[in-house]
This record gives structure tokens, C-alpha cells and sequence, in this order.
């Protein structure tokens, strides 16, 4: 009785191997979670062991943003014409292994290749990972599928924000060291999961609701219909107006509350704790909000709720404030992720999602690699606290665009495509 009870309440993919896509998809993000926000809390004992400056420590994070941006468009690119799945688990494992020598690096320059690599590999894995939802599951489901893959970079948050303290607090000068070469061990054993797991898509011909588990997938096309297409550039830069906002947010957060307000590292985490955990359940939110209201005007909300939580980090600095701002930003920080994932495969057909996603992640990844070297040198130049300005201005920029998005309905369908074997 309790068995039937819960598989009405659990959706119709769970039990099929769209769930299996699914925890994959939640621990590729996981992954790649864990080399884009971990700096936030490992860069003041990173400065102190390696003798960086603000600005040397933003470029680390730019060098990684550019280099993802680049490996996400080819991977994108690549994985309609390739396939996804062999893509996704070696660049899974080259993360873990960056991660590693991040660990293990002397100084700054193995530490700016370490970023590199840490950039290339996690673009080249999570482009086409998310891309792989789309023909994974039907429109009416991508935004809540979405949320819940986005989930699991949330969870780095979360991950994160407990380890990075508790590793700093037991050695203050190699616990940076120690939380990398763990993130690192965890990554390799998801790349091996992912090669193992993975298929590129249901069979052609499966009855309706029961998703195959055919190894290849049709192939051979190259993705020009995306780069043609208005609505995913507008979406880009939407991602662009996030990106830049996120970059500020995971280059200086733990910096801005520990050596300009006077607040613990500790403190610091368990922030970064409450905005992973909020925005677990968030990304689920925000994908379901955009299924059922559209995905502008998604953004919209989104970014409006984003830039009053900058603003409050900016403007007012004492610790009631800080704990309201972090509520804001964990509702809304990863929803621009969720919903460009969501509209990846709303306007093209369905195995060029990953491409599409890919588009949005260059837009995204533009604003990340440029936002922490500027936001770097205003924190030089004038104070951290000023950075947060950069984040605030990207919000409005973000929440016009998705006004626009709204306003001209974007809701289209994907152009109908027949799905035919690979020759």
C-alpha cells in the first residue's frame, strides 16, 4: 500500500532511466559546484599561503571563468555532432584531478594553471550535462528537471561552508590545501560514475513514458539553428547579467564579512550554508515557477529579489542585514542557472539543447570572467564593499532584459523535429 502510495506521489520519470540521467546530471553539478564556489572561502587563506594580492586572487577565478567559457561553447557544440556522455565523464575526472593540484600548488603560477584546467574541464562537463535534459524529458518538466540537476551545485554551497572552516580551523595554514584535494577525490569518483551511467538519449521508438537506455544517440548535426535564433541570444545575455553578479558573489563574499566586517570565517560558512540550502529547494522553485508563469517573467522576479540582496550587502553591513541579504541571494543566486537550462531546448530542437545551453554559458561565463578582476581592483582601490555595486548594477541590467523576455512572450515551441537512427 505505501509502496503504490508513493510512486503516484513521485513523478512519472523518476522510474525510468530519466531518473538515473537525473542523479547523474545532480552529482556532474555537484562537482562542478564545488570549483566555482569553493574559492569564496578558501581565497583569504590562499592569500596568506601563496602572498597574492585581491587582485592576483581574482585573477585566478577570471583565468577559470575564460577558459570555462571557451571549452563550454565547444563542448556544447560538440556533443550534438559526438554524443554527451563520454564528454561529460573525463572532463568530470580532469576537474577533479585540477582540483588536486590545486591542493598541491606551491605558488601562484601551478595555481593559475590549476585554474585553468578546473575551468576547462568543469565547462566542457556541465554544458552538455545539462544540454542532456532536453530530450531526457518534455518541455512541460524541463523547468522543475532543471531545478532539481541545478540542486546539486546548490549542495556545494551547503558542502562547502561546513568543510572549509572546519579544515582552515584544524590547520590554518594547509586547510585550504586539504578541502581541494577532497573536492578533487569526490570529482574523479563522479567522472568514473558518469562514463559509466550515462546514455545519450531514450531510444527513438520507446512507447510513451518508458525511456530507453540505448548507448548512442542520434548524431551528425552541427547546432547553426541556435546561433540563429534571437530568443537564446536575448537568454545569453540574461545569463551574461548573472554571471557577473555570481563573480563578484563567489570571489569576495567570505572576504568582504571576514576582513572588512569582522566576522568569523565560521559566521562566514554557516552563511554560505543557509544560501546553499536555500537554494536547493529554490532551484526546484524557480524551475517550477517558469513551467507554469514563463521563463521571463521568472527572470524577472528573480533578479529584482537578487539585486535588493546586493544592495543590502553594499549598503548596510551589520549582521541582522547580511543574514536578510544571504536569505535574498540564497532564494535567487542559482535561478538564472536553472531557468537558462530550462529555456536551453524551449526554442531549438531538443539535441541541440546543449548547444543552446552552451550560448548561455559563454554569456554567463563572460560575466564572471570580467567581474572579478574589476571587482578585484574596485576592493583594491576604494574598499570590498564597493564591488557589491558591480553585482547590484548586473541585477538591473538582468531584470530589464527579463522584462523585455516577458514582453515579447517568448514561449515559442522548438521547431518539430523526427529523430532518426544513427547511420
Amino acid at each position: 500500500m505505501r509502496a503504490a502510495r508513493i510512486a503516484q506521489l513521485a513523478p512519472e520519470w523518476l522510474l525510468t532511466y530519466a531518473g538515473v540521467i537525473m542523479l547523474v546530471s545532480v552529482l556532474v553539478n555537484l562537482a562542478t559546484g564545488f570549483a566555482q564556489t569553493t574559492h569564496s572561502l578558501t581565497i583569504p587563506s590562499m592569500r596568506d599561503s601563496l602572498h597574492i594580492s585581491y587582485t592576483q586572487a581574482g585573477i585566478l577565478v577570471t583565468v577559470a571563468g575564460a577558459v570555462r567559457m571557451g571549452s563550454a561553447l565547444a563542448a556544447g557544440t560538440l556533443a550534438p555532432r559526438y554524443g554527451s556522455r563520454a564528454i561529460i565523464g573525463v572532463s568530470t575526472m580532469v576537474s577533479g584531478a585540477s582540483m588536486l593540484l590545486l591542493g598541491y600548488t606551491p605558488g601562484f603560477s601551478l595555481a593559475l594553471v590549476a585554474s585553468a584546467l578546473m575551468g576547462l574541464s568543469t565547462g566542457a562537463a556541465l554544458t552538455p550535462m545539462m544540454g542532456l535534459l532536453a530530450p531526457w524529458f518534455e518541455m512541460r518538466n524541463r523547468g522543475v528537471a532543471s531545478g532539481l540537476a541545478a540542486a546539486g551545485g546548490s549542495v556545494a554551497f551547503i558542502v562547502a561552508g561546513v568543510l572549509v572552516p572546519w579544515f582552515v580551523n584544524q590547520s590554518p595554514d594547509d586547510g585550504w590545501r586539504h578541502t581541494w584535494r577532497l573536492f578533487g577525490a569526490i570529482s574523479l569518483a563522479i567522472g568514473v560514475l558518469s562514463l559509466v551511467l550515462l546514455r545519450d538519449r531514450p531510444k527513438v521508438n520507446a512507447p510513451a513514458g518508458l525511456l530507453g537506455t540505448s548507448p548512442r544517440a542520434y548524431r551528425g548535426a552541427w547546432p547553426l539553428a541556435v546561433y540563429k535564433n534571437p530568443l537564446v541570444w536575448l537568454v545569453t545575455y540574461l545569463a551574461f547579467c548573472s554571471g557577473v553578479a555570481h563573480g563578484v558573489f563567489s570571489t569576495f563574499f567570505g572576504a568582504y564579512l571576514s576582513e572588512e566586517n569582522d566576522i568569523s570565517l565560521a559566521a562566514a560558512g554557516w552563511l554560505l550554508v543557509m544560501i546553499g540550502v536555500l537554494s536547493v529547494a529554490c532551484g526546484i522553485l524557480w524551475g517550477r515557477i517558469s513551467d507554469q508563469l514563463g521563463r521571463g517573467r521568472a527572470f524577472l522576479v528573480s533578479f529584482l529579489i537578487q539585486g535588493v540582496g546586493f544592495a543590502l550587502f553594499w549598503l548596510i553591513p551589520v549582521m541582522a542585514a547580511l543574514m536578510i541579504a544571504s536569505v535574498l541571494l540564497g532564494l535567487t543566486l542559482r535561478a538564472a542557472f536553472t531557468l537558462c537550462a530550462a529555456s536551453s531546448g524551449d526554442h531549438v530542437p531538443a539535441h541541440f539543447a546543449a548547444a543552446a545551453f552552451a550560448l548561455m554559458s559563454v554569456g554567463a561565463g563572460l560575466g564572471s570572467t570580467a567581474s572579478p578582476v574589476i571587482a578585484g581592483a574596485i576592493a583594491d582601490t576604494v574598499g570590498i564593499g564597493w564591488s557589491f555595486t558591480l553585482a547590484l548594477g548586473a541585477s538591473v541590467m538582468g531584470a530589464a532584459g527579463a522584462a523585455f523576455l516577458h514582453k515579447i512572450g517568448a514561449t515559442t515551441s522548438p521547431e518539430p523535429v523526427t529523430a532518426r537512427p544513427e547511420s
